[in-house]
Protein backbone atom coordinates (compact mmCIF):
# COMPACT_ATOMS: atom_id res chain seq x y z
CA UNK A 1 0.00 0.00 0.00
CA UNK A 2 1.44 3.34 -1.03
CA UNK A 3 0.77 5.43 2.06
CA UNK A 4 1.98 8.65 0.47
CA UNK A 5 -1.24 9.10 -1.48
CA UNK A 6 -1.39 11.34 -4.53
CA UNK A 7 -3.24 14.59 -4.16
CA UNK A 8 -7.01 14.13 -4.34
CA UNK A 9 -7.40 17.91 -4.41
CA UNK A 10 -4.62 19.71 -6.29
CA UNK A 11 -2.72 21.85 -3.82
CA UNK A 12 -3.78 25.45 -4.05
CA UNK A 13 -1.39 28.36 -4.51
CA UNK A 14 -0.66 30.03 -1.19
CA UNK A 15 -3.17 32.68 -0.20
CA UNK A 16 -2.02 36.30 -0.11
CA UNK A 17 -0.13 37.00 3.14
CA UNK A 18 -2.80 39.40 4.44
CA UNK A 19 -5.58 36.89 3.82
CA UNK A 20 -3.61 34.09 5.44
CA UNK A 21 -2.84 36.25 8.48
CA UNK A 22 -6.52 37.23 8.75
CA UNK A 23 -7.61 33.56 8.58
CA UNK A 24 -5.12 32.49 11.25
CA UNK A 25 -6.12 35.41 13.49
CA UNK A 26 -9.81 34.57 13.07
CA UNK A 27 -9.24 30.92 14.02
CA UNK A 28 -7.22 31.89 17.09
CA UNK A 29 -9.82 34.44 18.23
CA UNK A 30 -12.68 31.94 17.73
CA UNK A 31 -10.76 29.25 19.59
CA UNK A 32 -10.04 31.54 22.55
CA UNK A 33 -13.69 32.64 22.67
CA UNK A 34 -14.89 29.06 22.45
CA UNK A 35 -12.59 27.85 25.22
CA UNK A 36 -13.58 30.77 27.45
CA UNK A 37 -17.25 29.92 26.91
CA UNK A 38 -16.80 26.20 27.66
CA UNK A 39 -14.71 26.71 30.80
CA UNK A 40 -17.12 29.40 32.07
CA UNK A 41 -20.12 27.14 31.44
CA UNK A 42 -18.51 24.34 33.40
CA UNK A 43 -17.24 26.22 36.45
CA UNK A 44 -18.90 29.61 36.87
CA UNK A 45 -21.56 28.32 39.31
CA UNK A 46 -19.51 25.43 40.61
CA UNK A 47 -18.61 22.41 38.52
CA UNK A 48 -21.50 21.00 36.55
CA UNK A 49 -23.10 17.75 37.68
CA UNK A 50 -21.55 14.55 36.35
CA UNK A 51 -23.84 12.72 33.94
CA UNK A 52 -24.30 8.99 33.50
CA UNK A 53 -21.10 6.97 33.32
CA UNK A 54 -18.97 10.00 34.21
CA UNK A 55 -19.67 9.27 37.87
CA UNK A 56 -18.69 5.64 37.45
CA UNK A 57 -15.34 6.48 35.80
CA UNK A 58 -14.57 8.94 38.59
CA UNK A 59 -15.50 6.50 41.36
CA UNK A 60 -13.51 3.63 39.85
CA UNK A 61 -10.48 5.93 39.52
CA UNK A 62 -10.79 6.83 43.19
CA UNK A 63 -11.09 3.14 44.05
CA UNK A 64 -7.93 2.35 42.07
CA UNK A 65 -6.04 5.02 43.98
CA UNK A 66 -7.29 3.45 47.22
CA UNK A 67 -5.89 0.06 46.19
CA UNK A 68 -8.94 -1.42 44.46
CA UNK A 69 -8.82 -3.56 41.28
CA UNK A 70 -7.79 -1.74 38.10
CA UNK A 71 -10.23 -3.68 35.87
CA UNK A 72 -13.30 -4.48 37.97
CA UNK A 73 -15.93 -4.60 35.22
CA UNK A 74 -17.07 -7.15 32.66
CA UNK A 75 -18.82 -4.37 30.66
CA UNK A 76 -16.59 -1.29 30.69
CA UNK A 77 -13.01 -1.31 29.34
CA UNK A 78 -10.48 -0.29 32.02
CA UNK A 79 -8.35 2.46 30.47
CA UNK A 80 -10.39 5.60 31.25
CA UNK A 81 -10.49 5.10 35.05
CA UNK A 82 -6.79 4.19 34.91
CA UNK A 83 -6.06 7.36 32.95
CA UNK A 84 -8.01 9.49 35.46
CA UNK A 85 -6.24 7.81 38.37
CA UNK A 86 -2.81 8.41 36.79
CA UNK A 87 -3.58 12.11 36.35
CA UNK A 88 -4.91 12.39 39.90
CA UNK A 89 -1.66 10.95 41.23
CA UNK A 90 -0.05 14.27 40.33
CA UNK A 91 -2.77 16.29 42.09
CA UNK A 92 -5.20 18.86 40.75
CA UNK A 93 -8.39 16.82 40.83
CA UNK A 94 -10.96 17.07 38.06
CA UNK A 95 -9.38 20.22 36.65
CA UNK A 96 -6.10 18.38 36.01
CA UNK A 97 -7.92 15.66 34.08
CA UNK A 98 -9.64 18.31 31.96
CA UNK A 99 -6.37 20.13 31.23
CA UNK A 100 -4.69 16.90 30.09
CA UNK A 101 -7.69 16.02 27.94
CA UNK A 102 -7.63 19.53 26.43
CA UNK A 103 -4.02 18.91 25.44
CA UNK A 104 -5.10 15.60 23.89
CA UNK A 105 -7.84 17.48 22.03
CA UNK A 106 -5.16 19.77 20.59
CA UNK A 107 -3.19 16.65 19.70
CA UNK A 108 -6.25 15.27 17.89
CA UNK A 109 -6.50 18.48 15.86
CA UNK A 110 -2.82 18.27 14.92
CA UNK A 111 -3.16 14.62 13.92
CA UNK A 112 -6.22 15.44 11.79
CA UNK A 113 -4.19 18.16 10.06
CA UNK A 114 -1.23 15.85 9.50
CA UNK A 115 -3.32 12.91 8.34
CA UNK A 116 -5.44 15.10 6.06
CA UNK A 117 -2.33 16.71 4.57
CA UNK A 118 -0.94 13.32 3.57
CA UNK A 119 -4.21 11.73 2.42
CA UNK A 120 -5.54 14.70 0.42
CA UNK A 121 -2.25 16.23 -0.67
CA UNK A 122 -3.75 19.65 -0.05
CA UNK A 123 -2.51 21.98 2.69
CA UNK A 124 -5.62 24.16 2.65
CA UNK A 125 -7.96 21.16 2.95
CA UNK A 126 -5.92 19.87 5.89
CA UNK A 127 -5.98 23.22 7.67
CA UNK A 128 -9.74 23.54 7.20
CA UNK A 129 -10.27 19.96 8.47
CA UNK A 130 -8.31 20.61 11.67
CA UNK A 131 -10.00 23.98 12.22
CA UNK A 132 -13.50 22.54 11.78
CA UNK A 133 -12.77 19.81 14.29
CA UNK A 134 -11.27 21.93 17.03
CA UNK A 135 -13.55 24.97 16.61
CA UNK A 136 -16.79 22.96 16.87
CA UNK A 137 -17.91 23.62 20.49
CA UNK A 138 -19.54 20.22 20.82
CA UNK A 139 -16.25 18.50 19.89
CA UNK A 140 -14.11 20.65 22.18
CA UNK A 141 -16.49 20.16 25.13
CA UNK A 142 -15.62 16.45 25.33
CA UNK A 143 -12.25 17.44 26.78
CA UNK A 144 -14.14 18.53 29.93
CA UNK A 145 -16.10 15.31 30.36
CA UNK A 146 -14.97 12.06 31.95
CA UNK A 147 -16.15 9.78 29.17
CA UNK A 148 -13.29 8.20 27.15
CA UNK A 149 -14.14 9.92 23.85
CA UNK A 150 -11.07 12.19 23.63
CA UNK A 151 -8.55 9.68 24.98
CA UNK A 152 -9.80 6.92 22.66
CA UNK A 153 -9.85 9.27 19.68
CA UNK A 154 -6.30 10.49 20.27
CA UNK A 155 -4.83 6.98 20.19
CA UNK A 156 -6.98 5.99 17.22
CA UNK A 157 -5.83 9.03 15.22
CA UNK A 158 -2.22 8.46 16.24
CA UNK A 159 -2.40 4.89 14.93
CA UNK A 160 -4.07 5.97 11.67
CA UNK A 161 -1.46 8.68 11.17
CA UNK A 162 1.35 6.19 11.71
CA UNK A 163 -0.23 3.63 9.38
CA UNK A 164 -1.54 5.85 6.59
CA UNK A 165 0.80 8.80 6.53
CA UNK A 166 4.08 6.88 6.32
CA UNK A 167 5.48 3.79 4.67
CA UNK A 168 5.39 0.60 6.73
CA UNK A 169 8.40 0.36 9.00
CA UNK A 170 8.76 -1.96 12.01
CA UNK A 171 9.31 0.87 14.51
CA UNK A 172 6.27 2.79 13.26
CA UNK A 173 4.26 -0.46 13.18
CA UNK A 174 5.23 -1.03 16.82
CA UNK A 175 3.96 2.42 17.81
CA UNK A 176 0.76 1.93 15.78
CA UNK A 177 0.08 -1.46 17.40
CA UNK A 178 0.50 0.01 20.87
CA UNK A 179 -1.80 2.92 19.92
CA UNK A 180 -4.56 0.65 18.61
CA UNK A 181 -4.22 -1.52 21.71
CA UNK A 182 -4.63 1.53 23.95
CA UNK A 183 -7.60 2.73 21.88
CA UNK A 184 -9.25 -0.68 22.41
CA UNK A 185 -8.68 -0.42 26.16
CA UNK A 186 -10.52 2.92 26.24
CA UNK A 187 -13.42 1.85 23.99
CA UNK A 188 -14.07 -1.53 22.40
CA UNK A 189 -15.40 0.02 19.20
CA UNK A 190 -12.49 -1.25 17.06
CA UNK A 191 -12.75 -4.90 18.10
CA UNK A 192 -14.00 -6.16 14.73
CA UNK A 193 -12.39 -3.43 12.62
CA UNK A 194 -8.71 -3.39 13.53
CA UNK A 195 -7.78 -6.46 11.38
CA UNK A 196 -8.69 -4.38 8.32
CA UNK A 197 -5.82 -2.07 9.23
CA UNK A 198 -3.48 -4.80 8.03
CA UNK A 199 -4.13 -3.58 4.47
CA UNK A 200 -1.83 -0.69 5.40
CA UNK A 201 1.06 -3.15 5.17
CA UNK A 202 0.28 -4.08 1.57
CA UNK A 203 3.18 -2.66 -0.43
CA UNK A 204 1.82 -3.64 -3.85
CA UNK A 205 -1.41 -5.20 -5.04
CA UNK A 206 -0.33 -6.58 -8.44
CA UNK A 207 1.45 -8.80 -7.66
CA UNK A 208 0.44 -8.87 -4.00
CA UNK A 209 3.35 -7.91 -1.78
CA UNK A 210 3.02 -7.45 1.97
CA UNK A 211 5.52 -6.03 4.43
CA UNK A 212 5.27 -9.10 6.65
CA UNK A 213 7.83 -7.97 9.20
CA UNK A 214 6.07 -4.68 9.94
CA UNK A 215 2.63 -6.35 9.92
CA UNK A 216 3.84 -8.96 12.43
CA UNK A 217 5.31 -6.26 14.69
CA UNK A 218 1.97 -4.40 14.56
CA UNK A 219 -0.05 -7.47 15.61
CA UNK A 220 2.39 -8.50 18.34
CA UNK A 221 2.53 -4.96 19.75
CA UNK A 222 -1.26 -4.74 19.79
CA UNK A 223 -1.59 -8.14 21.46
CA UNK A 224 1.04 -7.31 24.09
CA UNK A 225 -0.68 -4.00 24.88
CA UNK A 226 -4.11 -5.50 25.48
CA UNK A 227 -2.87 -8.74 27.09
CA UNK A 228 -3.12 -7.54 30.72
CA UNK A 229 -6.68 -6.31 30.14
CA UNK A 230 -7.64 -9.53 28.32
CA UNK A 231 -6.26 -11.62 31.20
CA UNK A 232 -8.15 -9.48 33.71
CA UNK A 233 -11.25 -9.73 31.48
CA UNK A 234 -10.95 -13.52 31.58
CA UNK A 235 -10.86 -13.28 35.36
CA UNK A 236 -14.06 -11.20 35.29
CA UNK A 237 -16.03 -13.18 32.73
CA UNK A 238 -14.33 -16.48 31.93
CA UNK A 239 -13.87 -15.30 28.35
CA UNK A 240 -10.75 -13.97 26.64
CA UNK A 241 -11.90 -10.42 26.04
CA UNK A 242 -11.33 -6.98 27.53
CA UNK A 243 -15.02 -6.33 28.22
CA UNK A 244 -18.28 -7.05 26.45
CA UNK A 245 -21.38 -4.85 26.57
CA UNK A 246 -22.81 -5.90 23.20
CA UNK A 247 -25.83 -7.78 24.56
CA UNK A 248 -27.16 -5.01 26.81
CA UNK A 249 -26.28 -2.32 24.25
CA UNK A 250 -28.22 -4.15 21.55
CA UNK A 251 -31.18 -4.65 23.87
CA UNK A 252 -31.29 -0.94 24.73
CA UNK A 253 -30.70 0.01 21.08
CA UNK A 254 -33.76 -2.00 20.05
CA UNK A 255 -35.82 -0.65 22.93
CA UNK A 256 -35.19 3.10 22.86
CA UNK A 257 -38.15 4.68 21.03
CA UNK A 258 -37.16 8.28 20.24
CA UNK A 259 -35.07 10.02 17.62
CA UNK A 260 -33.28 12.10 20.24
CA UNK A 261 -31.29 11.53 23.44
CA UNK A 262 -32.82 11.66 26.92
CA UNK A 263 -36.48 11.84 25.87
CA UNK A 264 -37.88 8.43 26.79
CA UNK A 265 -34.96 6.56 28.24
CA UNK A 266 -35.47 2.84 28.98
CA UNK A 267 -31.73 2.31 29.40
CA UNK A 268 -31.58 2.60 33.19
CA UNK A 269 -34.57 0.32 33.68
CA UNK A 270 -33.22 -2.31 31.28
CA UNK A 271 -29.74 -2.11 32.80
CA UNK A 272 -31.15 -2.66 36.29
CA UNK A 273 -33.00 -5.72 35.00
CA UNK A 274 -29.82 -6.89 33.30
CA UNK A 275 -27.78 -6.62 36.51
CA UNK A 276 -30.48 -8.42 38.50
CA UNK A 277 -30.91 -11.19 35.93
CA UNK A 278 -27.97 -13.33 37.03
CA UNK A 279 -24.98 -13.72 39.30
CA UNK A 280 -22.43 -14.12 36.49
CA UNK A 281 -21.73 -12.28 33.21
CA UNK A 282 -22.81 -15.36 31.25
CA UNK A 283 -26.17 -15.48 33.03
CA UNK A 284 -26.75 -11.77 32.52
CA UNK A 285 -25.80 -11.92 28.85
CA UNK A 286 -28.00 -14.99 28.33
CA UNK A 287 -30.94 -13.02 29.73
CA UNK A 288 -30.16 -10.03 27.48
CA UNK A 289 -29.84 -12.18 24.35
CA UNK A 290 -33.12 -13.90 25.22
CA UNK A 291 -34.80 -10.49 25.48
CA UNK A 292 -33.27 -9.47 22.13
CA UNK A 293 -34.53 -12.70 20.53
CA UNK A 294 -38.04 -12.14 21.91
CA UNK A 295 -38.09 -8.60 20.48
CA UNK A 296 -36.93 -9.84 17.09
CA UNK A 297 -39.46 -12.67 17.06
CA UNK A 298 -42.32 -10.36 18.04
CA UNK A 299 -42.43 -8.64 14.63
CA UNK A 300 -41.24 -9.28 11.07
CA UNK A 301 -37.56 -8.59 10.42
CA UNK A 302 -38.41 -5.96 7.81
CA UNK A 303 -40.48 -4.09 10.40
CA UNK A 304 -37.61 -4.15 12.88
CA UNK A 305 -35.14 -2.95 10.26
CA UNK A 306 -37.41 -0.07 9.29
CA UNK A 307 -37.96 0.82 12.94
CA UNK A 308 -34.21 0.97 13.50
CA UNK A 309 -33.51 2.90 10.29
CA UNK A 310 -36.21 5.41 11.17
CA UNK A 311 -34.60 6.38 14.49
CA UNK A 312 -30.99 5.22 14.89
CA UNK A 313 -29.29 7.65 12.51
CA UNK A 314 -31.40 10.55 13.74
CA UNK A 315 -30.10 9.72 17.21
CA UNK A 316 -26.50 9.39 16.06
CA UNK A 317 -26.33 12.51 13.87
CA UNK A 318 -28.60 14.72 15.95
CA UNK A 319 -27.54 18.34 16.26
CA UNK A 320 -28.57 18.45 19.93
CA UNK A 321 -25.16 17.18 20.94
CA UNK A 322 -24.07 16.22 24.44
CA UNK A 323 -22.97 19.81 25.08
CA UNK A 324 -26.41 21.16 24.19
CA UNK A 325 -28.20 18.35 26.03
CA UNK A 326 -26.62 19.56 29.29
CA UNK A 327 -27.75 23.17 28.85
CA UNK A 328 -30.95 24.46 30.48
CA UNK A 329 -34.06 23.59 28.52
CA UNK A 330 -37.32 21.64 28.67
CA UNK A 331 -36.94 18.07 29.91
CA UNK A 332 -39.56 16.95 27.41
CA UNK A 333 -37.08 17.91 24.64
CA UNK A 334 -34.22 16.02 26.28
CA UNK A 335 -32.39 18.82 28.13
CA UNK A 336 -30.73 17.94 31.43
CA UNK A 337 -29.84 21.41 32.75
CA UNK A 338 -26.66 20.28 34.51
CA UNK A 339 -24.87 23.48 33.47
CA UNK A 340 -26.13 25.82 36.18
CA UNK A 341 -27.29 29.46 35.99
CA UNK A 342 -26.48 29.93 32.31
CA UNK A 343 -27.49 33.38 31.00
CA UNK A 344 -29.92 33.07 28.08
CA UNK A 345 -27.58 34.91 25.71
CA UNK A 346 -24.75 32.49 26.46
CA UNK A 347 -26.96 29.44 26.09
CA UNK A 348 -28.10 30.84 22.74
CA UNK A 349 -24.49 31.42 21.68
CA UNK A 350 -23.47 27.88 22.63
CA UNK A 351 -26.52 26.41 20.95
CA UNK A 352 -26.25 28.20 17.63
CA UNK A 353 -22.46 28.01 17.30
CA UNK A 354 -22.73 24.27 17.92
CA UNK A 355 -25.52 23.90 15.36
CA UNK A 356 -23.53 25.93 12.82
CA UNK A 357 -20.38 23.84 13.03
CA UNK A 358 -22.39 20.62 13.10
CA UNK A 359 -24.11 21.63 9.87
CA UNK A 360 -20.86 22.76 8.23
CA UNK A 361 -19.13 19.48 9.04
CA UNK A 362 -22.00 17.26 7.90
CA UNK A 363 -22.65 19.19 4.69
CA UNK A 364 -18.93 19.51 4.03
CA UNK A 365 -18.46 15.76 4.43
CA UNK A 366 -21.26 15.06 1.96
CA UNK A 367 -19.84 17.40 -0.67
CA UNK A 368 -16.29 16.26 0.02
CA UNK A 369 -17.14 12.62 -0.69
CA UNK A 370 -18.93 13.55 -3.88
CA UNK A 371 -16.12 15.85 -5.04
CA UNK A 372 -13.34 13.40 -4.16
CA UNK A 373 -11.23 12.52 -7.20
CA UNK A 374 -8.65 9.94 -6.25
CA UNK A 375 -10.67 6.79 -5.70
CA UNK A 376 -7.50 4.75 -6.23
CA UNK A 377 -6.36 5.91 -2.79
CA UNK A 378 -6.50 2.99 -0.34
CA UNK A 379 -6.35 5.48 2.52
CA UNK A 380 -9.61 7.15 1.48
CA UNK A 381 -11.36 3.79 1.17
CA UNK A 382 -10.09 2.68 4.57
CA UNK A 383 -11.31 5.86 6.28
CA UNK A 384 -14.74 5.56 4.65
CA UNK A 385 -14.84 1.87 5.59
CA UNK A 386 -14.33 2.94 9.21
CA UNK A 387 -17.34 5.26 8.94
CA UNK A 388 -19.38 2.49 7.30
CA UNK A 389 -18.35 -0.01 9.96
CA UNK A 390 -19.50 2.27 12.77
CA UNK A 391 -22.73 3.15 10.95
CA UNK A 392 -23.50 -0.56 10.56
CA UNK A 393 -22.92 -1.18 14.28
CA UNK A 394 -25.34 1.56 15.25
CA UNK A 395 -28.15 0.12 13.17
CA UNK A 396 -28.71 -2.17 16.15
CA UNK A 397 -26.62 -0.97 19.09
CA UNK A 398 -27.55 2.00 21.24
CA UNK A 399 -26.93 5.15 19.17
CA UNK A 400 -26.38 8.45 20.97
CA UNK A 401 -24.89 11.75 19.90
CA UNK A 402 -21.75 11.14 21.98
CA UNK A 403 -20.72 8.32 19.64
CA UNK A 404 -20.61 10.74 16.74
CA UNK A 405 -17.24 12.11 17.86
CA UNK A 406 -15.47 9.06 16.42
CA UNK A 407 -16.86 9.94 12.98
CA UNK A 408 -15.70 13.55 13.18
CA UNK A 409 -12.08 13.23 11.98
CA UNK A 410 -13.14 11.53 8.74
CA UNK A 411 -16.07 13.91 8.31
CA UNK A 412 -13.77 16.90 8.83
CA UNK A 413 -11.16 15.52 6.42
CA UNK A 414 -13.69 15.30 3.59
CA UNK A 415 -15.27 18.61 4.61
CA UNK A 416 -11.82 20.17 4.27
CA UNK A 417 -11.67 18.81 0.72
CA UNK A 418 -15.07 20.34 -0.08
CA UNK A 419 -14.26 23.80 1.26
CA UNK A 420 -10.85 23.76 -0.43
CA UNK A 421 -12.64 23.05 -3.70
CA UNK A 422 -14.92 26.03 -3.05
CA UNK A 423 -11.80 28.20 -2.72
CA UNK A 424 -10.42 26.74 -5.93
CA UNK A 425 -13.72 27.25 -7.77
CA UNK A 426 -13.90 30.93 -6.92
CA UNK A 427 -10.38 31.19 -8.36
CA UNK A 428 -11.48 29.66 -11.65
CA UNK A 429 -11.12 25.88 -11.16
CA UNK A 430 -13.80 23.74 -12.83
CA UNK A 431 -16.30 21.83 -10.66
CA UNK A 432 -18.64 19.12 -12.00
CA UNK A 433 -22.30 20.11 -11.69
CA UNK A 434 -23.26 16.44 -11.43
CA UNK A 435 -20.97 16.00 -8.44
CA UNK A 436 -22.36 19.16 -6.87
CA UNK A 437 -25.92 17.87 -7.32
CA UNK A 438 -25.00 14.55 -5.71
CA UNK A 439 -23.32 16.42 -2.86
CA UNK A 440 -26.42 18.56 -2.36
CA UNK A 441 -28.64 15.47 -2.11
CA UNK A 442 -26.26 13.72 0.29
CA UNK A 443 -25.89 16.86 2.42
CA UNK A 444 -29.68 17.30 2.54
CA UNK A 445 -30.05 13.74 3.85
CA UNK A 446 -27.45 14.24 6.59
CA UNK A 447 -28.87 17.60 7.64
CA UNK A 448 -32.38 16.13 7.70
CA UNK A 449 -31.16 13.39 10.06
CA UNK A 450 -29.38 15.98 12.22
CA UNK A 451 -32.21 18.50 12.61
CA UNK A 452 -35.57 16.88 11.79
CA UNK A 453 -35.91 14.50 14.75
CA UNK A 454 -37.55 16.95 17.19
CA UNK A 455 -40.02 18.06 14.51
CA UNK A 456 -40.91 14.48 13.52
CA UNK A 457 -41.40 13.32 17.09
CA UNK A 458 -43.13 16.51 18.21
CA UNK A 459 -41.37 16.95 21.54
CA UNK A 460 -43.14 19.23 24.05
CA UNK A 461 -46.21 19.69 21.83
CA UNK A 462 -48.54 17.94 24.25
Amino acid sequence: MNNAAPAAVPDTPPAPPRLRAFAITAVVVLLIAQQAMLWWLYYHAGAKDLVGDEGRYWNVAQSILAGGPWHPSDIWPPAQPLFIAMVLLFGGGLLAVQVVQTLLLAGCAWLIWHLSRRVTGNALAAAIAAALFVLAPSNAAYAHYLWPEITHLFFLLLALDLLLARRARPLLALAAGVSIGLALMFKSLLTAFWPLLLVCFVVNWRPLKIHWRAASVFVVALAATVAPAVIAGHRNTGHWSIADSSAINLLIGLGVPDRNDYISWPGSHLFEQYVASGATPDERNAWAWQQVDERLQARPLATTLWQQLSKQYFRLLESKTLLLTQLPGPACAGYLGVYHDVPPWLALTARWSSHLFHALILAGFAFGVCLWRDWRSSAAWLLLAFVGYQAALYLGLLAIARYMLQFMPVFCLFAGVAFARVWQAQRGAAVSYGRLAAGALFASLLLWLAFAGPWLDGYCRA
